[in-house]
């Protein structure tokens, strides 16, 4: 990875992070710490559209897109965003039934957490 790039990442992880996007994490948790599949589901849930498109030039898009169909799509709470992120940046000719069939993996988390 060239140099720029890893520290052009870190500063948007820099950036995020002072926004609160990394609450959840050790104050003391850098970029490298994160490692790059939780850094990119982090930016494509919380990111504004810079965050987005700077993610879109560090990671090839195929990248992404495994990621967002391992983490976001199954998430009925990013429904319309999901929607926005397959017609804009994955390019995808897609309706909102798209993800209504979809099996919502947190529901599943707690029905089973629940019984």
């Amino acid at each position: 990875m060239k140099q720029n790039q890893l520290k052009n990442k870190a500063a948007l992880f820099d950036k995020l992070k002072n926004r609160g996007i990394f609450w959840s994490y050790a104050k003391s948790t850098t970029f490298t710490d994160l490692g790059d599949n939780i850094f990119c589901e982090n930016v494509l849930k919380y990111g504004d559209f810079d965050d987005l498109k700077s993610l879109f030039s560090f990671y090839e898009a195929s990248y992404i897109k495994k990621v967002w169909e391992d983490k976001l799509v199954t998430d009925d709470r990013f429904k319309k965003f999901n929607l926005f992120l397959a017609r804009i940046f994955f390019e995808m000719d897609i309706e909102s039934e798209y993800f209504t069939g979809s099996k919502n993996a947190r529901f599943e988390k707690f029905r089973l957490l629940a019984s």
